[in-house]
């Protein structure tokens, strides 16, 4: 209600504003030519299409069942929607059909079909005949029930379809007993090394110059490394909506008005109506008069101190009874509240043992015990309890209850919370009292741990927002930066107005959320219209209130970056090149490990147990090239100079302990297979995808 007056009052800014948004919408869809009306397919694989049509009503079927946002929905969409159509084409190429039997069997071995008692015969077993009727009735008498049902069989078909396809791959799938002994052979074969490494450090970075033209070719010569697609550099700024203390002094003011007595002429009745203070409201019309006046309905339940937050939890909690405090402000909202009741160890802990009987309320079908030996075995944990027994374990071993497993250990509750046999014991007793309680349920043996003082309050909370005029004002300044930056630098305007300026890296055409922002797809639609060129600037509002200009500074195609883009990223590494060409220079003429050392300053080091997996060297770093040369060197040799990560390696293989031959290497080989046939769906639908020219057109309709 409160909500309503606020919308009621501001209702000619408001109807100004709709139709400005109406007249930008209409202008909009004329001007940048990204209307969604195209006709283009969103999707195309090969030589079949999908409409938006049909892809949208997957989008939505997506948002509503998995609760995705649009961008996750589209995306979930246009995987199924790909591997649909590139399946379908692969199974008409090769003639793979599903025939009635395997609809049946289906049907037969799904338990939403075969359960159903209207499709099953005299023993209880699925009947197509009766099925078959079933879908004969639905086309002559349920023509909406048959189309849902067509829909249905096309699904259940194609899915057998890619069932029987995966089987088929599957069943080709082999290892052979080569492969397994290879594959143990990596895992165990283990050697031990000496090493020096001289670090590329040994060469200052001032004495090797790296040109634009030596990251261009390192890009180039790494091609599949750097290859990027289409992307955007943004940056922007941003004009919050935030309410100023002017804002929160008029929405206590009309808190304040409510903690008084007032009258009020009614124009419906012509006469004085006298509106009574929020300290005399009736307990029983609390929530009526809270739901008039507050953005927050009535929480008609007990607290604890604890369960209370903020500034003023203390002051809340200690309130004698009727009293009201505020205006005080927390977590977003102007409030003011009234202490409604109070009960001194009104919350309680506690544990139970649940033993129940043959008959008692939600007893499984397991329990057999009579009702008397339930009552005796109660009594009997009872006294273990007492004795010092671990009040856990024994619920553990023998509670019939679902917080068995908890050590029978219960939420905190107040008494309605809780059958009245259970909140009698409890509330009626001592905190470390133990005792047992008969329920619908069957005898609890409870232990109480705790109790704590409670309280319940009626809060008016208004949420701080913006007045008009404060929405208005910071409307008017990203109005007037949006259209100042059109005629001047962006960087320099925002620094002369003393604005942050954020900057956005490689937005991707398809991405759905910003840095900081969250959910934008609006920009990144902007960002990527056709035509769009760097420098371009629009106004954009936030749905959490305020506006964002946003700059486009840099349009990014697809391919390899230039040097200058990489230059912070590459740099180091093509400087480590030339480091280790320089090193290879340097380095004299070496029989022994100790000659390197001593030419460069460095260590002899040794690695002990190195297997080809994890490619460590003790001391040093990852370095798979260095390990993979060692495994290939005889024994007591040295190696020539070896390019590694961080350094120029020079190593001697002291020992080779090649693995243990094993007489059957079945283990291995069913390991690999497994492997293998747990990822052949994903594999094989990947496979059949990169058999079809794929046309991707999300981005001109999402």
């Amino acid at each position: 209600m409160a909500i309503l007056g606020k919308i009621r009052e501001r209702s000619i800014f408001l109807i100004f504003i709709i139709g400005m948004a109406l007249l930008a919408f209409v202008f909009t869809g004329l001007f940048d030519g990204n209307s969604s009306s195209s006709q283009e397919p969103v999707l195309v694989v090969g030589d079949e299409e999908v409409g938006i049509d049909e892809f949208s009503r997957q989008v939505d079927f997506a948002e509503r069942s998995y609760r995705m946002s649009t961008m996750q929905a589209v995306n979930f969409a246009y995987e199924q929607s790909t591997n649909a159509k590139a399946y379908e084409q692969t199974f008409d190429a090769l003639g793979l059909r599903v025939g009635k039997s395997h609809i049946e069997q289906f049907l037969k071995n799904d338990p939403n079909f075969s359960s159903d008692p209207q499709f099953q015969g005299e023993d209880g077993t699925f009947d197509p005949e009766r099925f078959t009727d079933f879908i004969l009735d639905l086309s002559q008498n349920n023509p909406q029930g048959f189309e849902q049902w067509k829909a249905q069989e096309a699904s259940i078909i194609n899915n057998l379809r890619v069932e029987q396809y995966i089987d088929m791959v599957s069943a080709g799938l082999n290892v052979t007993s080569f492969e397994a002994e290879q594959s143990y052979t990596l895992q165990n074969d283990l050697i031990d090394v000496d090493y020096v490494r001289i670090p590329y450090s040994v060469i200052p970075d001032s004495i090797v110059t790296v040109s634009n033209k030596d990251i261009a070719n390192y890009i180039a010569e790494n091609a599949d490394t750097y290859e990027r697609e289409e992307a955007r550099d943004l940056r922007y700024v941003q004009f919050a909506e935030a309410p100023t203390p002017e804002d929160k002094v008029l929405i206590e003011n009309e808190l304040r008005k409510l903690l008084t007595t007032r009258v009020e002429f009614n124009e419906v009745s012509k006469q004085d109506e006298t509106f009574p203070s929020f300290a005399d409201v009736n307990v029983d019309a609390l929530a009526a008069f809270i739901g008039e006046n507050s953005d927050v309905p009535f929480q008609d339940n007990f607290v604890t101190a604890s369960q209370l937050s903020g500034n003023y939890a203390n002051t809340l909690f200690n309130l004698p009874l009727g009293e009201v405090f505020g205006p005080y402000e927390d977590k977003g909202y102007t409030n003011i509240s009234r202490i409604v009741a109070r009960n001194k160890g009104g919350k309680a802990k506690a544990r139970h043992i649940l033993i129940a009987y043959n008959g008692a309320s939600r007893a499984a079908a397991t329990v057999t015990r009579t009702k008397a030996e339930a009552r005796n075995l109660a009594n009997a944990l009872l006294r273990k309890a007492k004795r010092g027994s671990d009040f856990a374990q024994l619920a553990r071993e023998n509670s019939d209850g679902p917080s068995a497993t908890r050590g029978g250990d219960l939420p905190e509750f107040v008494s309605e919370d809780m059958v009245a046999p259970f909140s009698d014991f409890v509330f009626g007793n001592r905190v470390g009292a133990f005792g047992v309680a008969e329920t619908e349920f069957g005898f609890h043996v409870i232990e109480i741990q705790d109790k704590k003082d409670v309280v319940k309050l009626a809060t008016i909370s208004k949420k701080l927002i913006p007045s008009e005029a404060t929405s208005n004002q910071v409307f008017t300044k990203a109005t007037q930066f949006e259209l100042d930056v059109q005629k001047a630098d962006f960087d320099e305007l925002a620094t002369q107005k003393k604005y942050s300026i954020r900057e956005i890296n490689d937005v991707k055409v398809l991405d759905e959320s910003l840095p900081i922002l969250g959910a934008q797809r609006q920009v990144v639609r902007w960002a990527f219209e056709e035509g769009r060129q760097a420098l371009d600037v629009k106004r954009f509002a936030l749905s959490t209130g305020g506006y964002i200009i946003v700059q486009v500074v840099d349009i990014k195609a697809a391919g390899l970056p230039d040097a200058g883009e990489l230059k912070t990223t590459v740099s180091s590494l093509v400087m480590n090149e030339k480091k280790e060409a320089a090193l290879l220079k340097q380095i004299k003429d070496y029989e022994t490990l100790e000659e390197v050392a001593a030419q460069f300053d460095q260590t002899v080091n040794t690695a002990k147990a190195v297997n080809r997996f994890t490619s460590m060297l003790a001391g040093a770093s990852n370095e798979p090239e260095v390990v993979g040369f060692a495994f290939g060197m005889d024994v007591d040799t040295v190696s020539e100079p070896i390019g590694g990560n961080t350094g120029l390696y020079v190593i001697q293989l002291k020992a080779k302990k090649a693995a243990d031959s094993l007489s059957n290497y079945a283990g291995y080989k069913a390991s690999i297979l497994n492997a293998a046939k747990q990822n052949v769906q994903m594999t094989t639908a990947n496979a059949v995808k990169n058999t079809f020219e794929v046309t991707d057109n999300r981005s001109l309709y999402y």
